[in-house]
């Protein structure tokens, strides 16, 4: 995630810490929410005893409802900033107006900062002072007043670049942190001198909080010095052996061989989600971004965010709801974590009948109810139904959002970040509550022709745990400036074992595909992640009915993706499939048990494949991370995203990862891989990912895999990266042997196995390096499937050319000015 999105940095955190100012206390934090929300596992080892008979697992004990009773402040408070510049970053010159930025708040409900079509078109305003935000917000109980520290003039500047707090990327911050470590002690030290360089002259009022504000605006052309200073840390970046000719003579001449413009534009340090530079204990912000402060606030004030589901937590991406998203934006926030609304206008109901909802957004008077809790039969989830009606596009979601929101909130379900799937925002086509289907079609009312809910309805009623909630409404009407409804409670309430496994992950096998003599495709659903939440899941298979995970496995984890692929089956035998998911209490089987035949090995199939069901070839982050897109020779993701590619097919036993802090081998455990890595996962997702790519990027330039020229001991090369005793076999495609090619690549498809082609420009004297690229499938047309990396451009005819995975006939294959070599047999052993 970049930082300078106005949602951005640490929004998606909670709690987010209340900072002491030196030795003096923040300000109440409200401790009842806190122990209620974060969940700690304590593991008890007892030394020198015997070991204890293993209990069953039992479920999350039942969450305990319990609403903030007082605000974590009341009146005026002071937040005070600390402005950090870089030495590539500047101070703007005008600081009224980045103040005045700071201070303004815009579309804070959206995601991502976006503004809204109300505030262009509603005449309504879209922003707002952040004090009168909060008085609006907090019903006039508590609003901050910023300050800045030591003052407006002044502000920290560190000595260093602001990469070296980036984590390092050997193309675009070769002066960033390598380990996470080394990372949180950098940080650590400049936010040290930085606070202490502020304290130093305030003489201002204490602050209950203290935001962190990180400069990183940078200017058009560089300082000269900074120039000097980012010279020095290139040379030895390009001095690697593992770099092309072409680019390391470049940079190794200096000033005169690349331009100041070029060197600024190589170096793009991004500071991502999850980074020690942002960790959840301090507000930070980017460049005076007054939306983020707003957001930030929120946190502090006593809630988490508002999520439409948990994707950095379990895997599962989904969007947020619109009229649902962050710290500040339902009147269930307003009542549980911040108590700016007492009970009575937020009271739970707990018996049939007719109420009446007033918009949330309102200061309530007497006993109006801005929102009602509903117990459901299952006690880790409460219906929350609110009205939504003229609302501010700042403060609110404009005025064109009408109609009555109704959720699912769970009480039970914690996480170190805070509750990952806190709140469901019902609407249609989302079943399994993956934060699918429309975000504008979430009201309901007879506006919207949606006045009734229930297990019939779309959406229906039921829970995430896809049980009957036991709630139900009809007759959902708007009533000038009101709106009412109908609500039936039918309380059968879960207990006993059925309590248990309603916190099982349940998961869905759907279609097999792609059935070979050696191999076939699965694919699954998610339909319930559990709780606590789901730590592995996929596929089993075995020659008898009712596979376990005792048997043949395919582990996806929990990273997005939802195909796998059996691979060295015998042909002609009959195999049972099931999908399979895991959490901290046990396993769950899916509903579906399917059977399948392989082929007999001689019967050949009009389609094969495409093989690969994972995301090396086409994933944004691979690409930016270990290449940057072009074709003047950096495009070394194209052979090691090939090679990652094919390894991760076969998932081979002995291959050994590297690790970067002590040089030592461990496994790489496929089981725990990213498959769909992206740059705002957190860190802990993608040390698996980034440990695979690391080992094959030193591995494949040992072996000569990104030189311009296709090296004499190539082959041999792959045996050593793969640590596969394979013999693979090296033939040369041209018009003389594309049908001697094409028969050992069918031979090789026909046995599940995909073949490596590789690409040697036949001008030596031009810099371009070997393309790789795999085929892993063929179509009834006789067309070959080609899985091209991301970004891979092709000279043609002098003009560099675009080639996308696609299905190609062979001729096509065979490039003008390119030698052409295919490598099939490989991971054959015989």
């Amino acid at each position: 995630m970049k930082i300078h999105s106005v949602q951005a940095l640490s929004h998606r955190f909670f709690p987010v810490c209340v900072y002491k100012w030196l030795r003096g206390s923040a300000g109440m934090m409200n401790m009842s929410l806190l122990a209620s929300l974060v969940f700690i596992s304590v593991s008890h080892v007892a030394f020198g005893n015997p070991p204890k008979k293993e209990q069953a697992p039992k479920a999350a004990p039942i969450p305990r409802f319990e609403p903030a009773k007082t605000p974590v402040v009341t009146g005026e408070f002071i937040v005070g900033v600390v402005n950090i510049t870089f030495k590539d970053t500047v101070f703007p010159e005008n600081v009224s107006s980045a103040m005045s930025d700071l201070e303004r708040v815009k579309d804070t409900h959206l995601e991502g900062g976006a503004a809204s079509s109300d505030s262009q078109s509603s005449g309504n305003s879209s922003v707002v002072n952040l004090k009168e935000y909060f008085k609006i917000y907090s019903n006039d109980i508590a609003w901050p007043k910023i300050a800045m520290i030591p003052d407006e003039k002044n502000h920290y500047a560190d000595p260093n670049f602001y990469g070296y707090y980036c984590e390092y990327d050997p193309f675009t911050n070769p002066m960033g942190w390598k380990e996470s470590e080394e990372g949180a002690e950098r940080v650590k030290k400049m936010n040290d001198k930085a606070m202490s360089f502020a304290v130093k002259t305030y003489r201002g009022s204490k602050p209950l909080f203290i935001c962190y504000n990180y400069i990183t605006k940078r200017p058009g052309t560089p300082s000269e010095e900074a120039t000097k200073a980012l010279f020095e840390f290139y040379p030895g970046y390009v001095s690697s052996k593992d770099q092309s000719r072409k680019n390391k003579a470049r940079l190794e001449e200096g000033a005169t061989g690349i331009s100041d413009a070029e060197l600024w534009e190589m170096y793009v340090p991004v500071c991502k989600w999850g980074d020690p530079a942002w960790p959840n204990s301090k507000i930070q912000i980017n460049d005076f971004a007054g939306g983020v402060l707003a957001h930030e606030l929120g946190h502090c004030l006593g809630a988490p965010d508002v999520y439409r589901v948990g994707r950095f937590n379990d895997g599962i991406s989904g969007e947020s709801s619109l009229l649902g998203y962050g710290p500040t934006a339902n009147a269930f926030s307003r009542f549980y974590h911040h108590a700016y609304i007492k009970e009575e206008n937020h009271p739970t109901i707990k018996t049939s009948g007719t109420y009446t909802l007033h918009p949330r957004h309102i200061k309530p008077t007497g006993n109006e109810a801005v929102g009602y809790l509903i117990p459901s039969n299952h006690p880790h989830y409460m219906y929350q139904v609110e009205y939504i009606h003229d609302e501010n596009s700042s403060v609110g979601v404009g005025p064109s959002h009408q109609g009555m929101l109704i959720s699912v909130i769970n009480f039970g379900l914690t996480n170190y970040l805070g509750s990952p799937d806190y709140t469901y925002v019902y609407r249609p086509n989302d079943p399994f509550f993956r934060g699918l289907g429309n975000t504008e079609k979430c009201l309901f009312g007879k506006a919207h022709g949606r006045t009734e809910f229930n297990m019939k309805t779309e959406p229906s009623s039921r829970l995430p745990n896809l049980l009957d909630g036991g709630v139900s409404f009809k007759n959902i009407e708007e009533k000038d400036g009101t709106l009412t409804f109908d609500v039936t409670i039918d309380h059968k309430p879960v207990t006993g074992s059925e309590y248990t496994l309603s916190m099982l992950p349940q998961i869905r096998l759907d279609e097999i595909t792609d059935i070979q003599a050696t191999s076939f495709a699965m694919d699954c659903t998610i339909k319930f992640r559990g709780e606590p939440l789901k730590t592995m899941y996929g596929f089993c298979w075995g020659t008898s009915k009712n596979p376990t995970i005792k048997n043949s496995t395919y582990i996806l984890a929990h990273r997005e993706c939802y195909r796998g692929h059996a691979i060295n089956l015998n042909p002609n035998t009959t195999y049972y499939v099931r999908a399979f998911a895991t959490n901290g209490l046990g396993i769950r089987y899916s509903d579906e048990e399917k059977s399948i035949k392989t082929l007999d090995g001689k019967t050949q199939s009009p389609n094969i494949g495409p093989l690969f069901t994972d995301q090396f070839s086409n994933n944004s982050y691979l690409a930016n991370r270990y290449s940057n897109g072009t074709s003047d020779g950096y495009s070394n993701y194209g052979p090691l995203c090939t090679m990652a590619k094919l390894i991760a097919y076969y998932r081979p036993e002995r291959f050994q990862s590297l690790s970067d802090k002590d040089q030592k081998k461990s496994m790489v455990d496929f089981n725990q891989l990213n498959w769909n890595s992206g740059v705002d996962h957190p860190r802990p997702r993608l040390e698996q990912v980034n440990g695979f790519f690391y080992h094959l990027y030193n591995q494949t330039g040992i072996s000569k895999i990104h030189e311009e020229r296709l090296e004499k001991k190539l082959v041999r090369g792959i045996v050593d990266v793969t640590g596969v005793k394979s013999k693979p076999v090296l033939t040369a495609l041209d018009n003389t042997s594309e049908k001697q090619v094409s028969d050992l690549i069918k031979a090789d498809l026909s046995m599940s196995r995909p073949a490596l082609m590789i690409y040697v420009f036949e001008n030596e004297g031009a810099h371009e390096l070997v393309r790789w690229v795999l085929i892993d499938g063929i179509n009834s047309d006789g067309k070959f499937h080609v899985d091209i990396p991301a970004n891979s451009m092709f000279l043609i005819n002098g003009n560099p050319e675009a080639m996308e995975t696609a299905y190609y006939p062979m001729e096509k294959l065979m490039l003008l000015g390119y030698k052409t070599f295919v490598i099939t047999s490989c991971f054959f052993n015989k």
